[in-house]
């Protein structure tokens, strides 16, 4: 095997180990990617088509940031149902207005390592 053929398939198996979850974030994530989104919820917020509105709401209700990003999200789950996804979510956290694909990678995408063990035991 080649050095290229080496690199093409390190490239194929990094790109088949993170792959986005197919479910709802859960309270919990939200919470905690509430807390880590920081300064950026309202450009997620928009991002995620929470109206501006709703997103001076959520400012004026809550003091702490983490609180205005858990609040907002909450309210985009709510409101979006099953179109809540952590595709869209990650879509919105590697927007260029919000550049977060380490929050994308840490939240949306399924472990690969945990993959990867899962291919090895035959699913």
């Amino acid at each position: 095997m080649s050095s290229n053929d080496i690199n093409t398939y390190s490239l194929s198996l990094q790109s088949f180990l993170f792959v986005v979850r197919h479910d709802t974030p859960i309270d919990d994530e939200l919470e905690e990617l509430g807390d880590e989104i920081g300064e950026k919820w309202k450009k997620l917020g928009r991002r995620l088509d929470v109206s501006d509105t709703k997103l001076s709401e959520i400012d004026q209700a809550h003091d702490q940031r983490s609180e205005k990003g858990y609040h907002m999200l909450k309210h985009w789950r709510q409101e979006k149902g099953c179109a809540a996804t952590y595709q869209a979510l990650r879509d919105a956290l590697k927007h260029r207005l919000v550049q977060r694909q380490d929050l994308a990678e840490k939240f949306c995408y399924i472990n690969g390592n945990y993959v990867l063990q899962i291919i090895l035991n035959g699913f």
